[in-house]
């Protein structure tokens, strides 16, 4: 038989390539099979002689992973590719030298704010442009002052949860107590606290779901307690959402001054000249001409903003401004050290931690329900900060997707009739972000054809806006607050009003309620910042209430919000968040001010984190704003 390379007999006249001799064959199989195995042996190699994760040298042990291979990574990737300790590994783990690393890392929760006057810039590089980059110079961080080892990082793989004195039934009414002990990648225990968990108990059938109380002992270990306000079957959730040397990370971002950059437009219409310049929310950087900006700051009001002064136009002719995305989002992530960068994704960041116990049965109990016992023990809704009453474990649970309060004697309004009712007759004045623009639209929906928005020739993301429904006599009004306002892009500057000019402009009169929400925009600015700008806001509150004896103000929380990117969580991780809250309480503690807590009402809830939350949270949140307005 002829035998052809091809599939078919040769056709008469073309010419077939003959196989090669059978010894041939087996010795190219042979050369394929020792370039496969030196190939393989050269890649052993190329490991061992790299650090413990396959990048840089040996000598350094502080660097991990590029944040482009961390990136490939994490997009297509589930678990974390952590190879075997060599031998060699293990002696350098337990060298003296690494106990002293260890040591300081012990003290994370301690560290201080970097110095900017003796900062470093070495090992930096900023695409932000101009006196940004003057700026990072001074500020710049010393990536080896702080060297970060993955495996002394708390793990979330290692970490575990279970109960504490665990019973085979629970009965509604009881505290579940849950332990955690964090572990590093090492699996050994860690020796100080500070890491951030995230903790609910749900029944997704149920819509049912609360959050509970993490108690830092500071030693490693925390304990957890969660409320049993319903029966059934019952779901444990802790997720740790950073460790606690991803959060010394982001406490020295934080006092950075400079981590956004905003633009400002001047125009000359005469002369038809117009010119743009770089603006920040931190007075103007040393070493930098004084008569080089443009300072627009209101001291008044708490606000500080600086421009940029344009060439050949004066300050006065500042028409527009935004925030540049790009170069605020190049800039903050530009401010970690390389060793830094994967503190920030999965699965160091927002991982869920397994229990030897995932869930527990709670049987009913033949009383009266559990918050019906709490009601008559719990304050009146509308308490002033000035009274304020000891926190509660959880500020409330969903059932049914509606919430109940625990802090105060609120009574759910999710219906038309319950807003109509206690909004009759009233003024509600808002100043703040987004989330108080989202109750604006909220409510206007909810009142629906009752309520009509008059025209305003301002922009509609930044107010006033001006809302009346004449059949209950309500009236409501919505306005941004001033500088900084973060993602913004081509607004104009008349439409700019502090809050603190605001309230000292208003003249409230019966029926009138305040509500201020102040907070997200703030989650990049330095405490001392954020500080100032609520001392400014409460000297206005207090001229108000001088004016207008027994007007009612309510301070608004932010909730928690979404992270779709690496510089987003740098710039609004939920700790900032709720480290701002905690400061926004503390601020206005024993004045006369109602303090709405939203927190847990997002945190908890079955829905995506999003800065504005699902029609379903906003409404449970309006109704428990109403209890305040219109307690029992």
């Amino acid at each position: 038989m002829k035998i052809s390379v091809t599939a078919e007999e040769p056709r008469p006249g073309e010419c077939c390539l003959p196989h090669p001799p059978t010894m041939h064959r087996h010795i190219q199989v042979f050369v394929s099979i020792v370039i496969f195995v030196i190939t393989w042996v050269f890649i052993q190699l190329a490991e061992v002689d790299h650090s413990l994760f396959g990048f840089g040298s040996r000598d350094d042990h502080s660097s991990i992973w590029t944040y482009t291979k961390y990136k490939q990574w994490a997009e297509g990737q589930k678990h974390f590719p952590r190879p075997e300790l060599t031998q060699e590994d293990k002696d350098y783990l337990d060298s003296n030298t690494n106990r002293k690393e260890l040591k300081n890392l012990d003290t994370a929760q301690e560290w201080e704010p970097l110095d900017p006057e003796n900062g470093s810039s070495r090992n930096r590089t900023s695409t932000a442009q101009s006196v940004t980059e003057t700026w990072l110079a001074e500020t710049a961080l010393d990536s080896s002052s702080k060297p970060v080892h993955l495996l002394h990082v708390t793990s979330g793989e290692q970490t575990k949860f279970q109960l504490i004195k665990e019973k085979s039934s629970y009965v509604m009414g009881e505290i579940l107590q849950v332990a955690i002990q964090a572990r590093d990648y090492r699996g050994r225990p860690k020796l100080y606290g500070g890491d951030s968990f995230r903790t609910k108990v749900h029944s997704p059938e149920k819509k049912a779901s609360t959050s509970g109380r993490v108690l830092d002992h500071g030693n490693g270990s925390y304990t957890v307690e969660f409320p049993l306000w319903w029966s059934g079957k019952v779901q444990i959730s802790i997720i740790l959402e950073h460790s606690s040397e991803a959060i010394a990370v982001l406490r020295r971002l934080r006092e950075v001054p400079v981590k956004r950059v905003f633009y400002a437009q001047y125009e000359d219409y005469e002369y038809g000249i117009q010119e743009d310049s770089e603006c920040f929310s931190h007075p103007y950087p040393a070493n930098v001409a004084k008569d080089s900006w443009c300072n627009f700051s209101d001291d008044y009001s708490g606000v500080s903003w600086w421009c940029r002064k344009p060439t050949s136009l004066p300050c006065d002719t500042f028409v527009y401004f935004g925030c540049d995305n790009t170069k605020t989002n190049n800039l903050v992530e530009s401010l970690l050290a390389p060793e830094e960068y994967e503190l920030f994704f999965w699965p160091n960041y927002n991982f869920a931690l397994e229990g030897l116990t995932s869930f527990v049965n709670v049987a009913k109990n033949y009383g009266p329900h559990p918050r019906q016992k709490l009601l008559s023990q719990l304050p009146p809704c509308g308490a002033t900060l000035s009274h304020a009453a000891p926190s509660p474990i959880s500020q409330g649970y969903y059932m049914h997707d509606v919430w109940y309060s625990s802090e105060c004697r609120a009574k759910p309004n999710v219906y038309l009739s319950n807003f109509t009712r206690c909004l009759s007759n009233k003024m509600l004045y808002m100043y703040g972000d987004s989330t108080s623009r989202q109750y604006f639209t909220t409510l206007k929906s909810i009142f629906g054809s009752n309520m009509y928005e008059q025209f305003s020739p301002s922009d509609e993301r930044l107010g006033p806006r001006v809302a009346v429904d004449k059949s209950h006599n309500f009236h409501m009004y919505w306005r941004f607050h001033s500088f900084p306002i973060h993602g913004s892009h081509g607004v104009l500057v008349r439409d700019v009003k502090s809050i603190v000019r605001s309230l000292d402009d208003l003249k409230c009169g019966p029926g009138c309620v305040v509500l201020i929400s102040a907070v997200s925009h703030f989650t990049q600015e330095t405490i001392e910042t954020y500080i100032s700008r609520l001392k400014a806001i409460r000297a206005a509150i207090r001229r108000l209430h001088e004016r207008h004896p027994g007007s009612k103000v309510i301070l608004k929380n932010v909730n928690t919000r979404e992270h779709k990117n690496l510089s987003m969580l740098l710039q609004t991780s939920n700790w900032y968040a709720h480290e701002l809250n905690n400061i926004l309480r503390e601020v206005f503690s024993g004045e006369e001010v109602i303090y709405l807590d939203v927190w847990d009402m997002t945190a908890c809830h079955y829905s995506t984190d999003n800065i504005h939350p699902t029609f379903n949270v906003v409404v449970n949140e309006l109704s428990l704003l109403l209890a305040h307005i219109c307690p029992l």
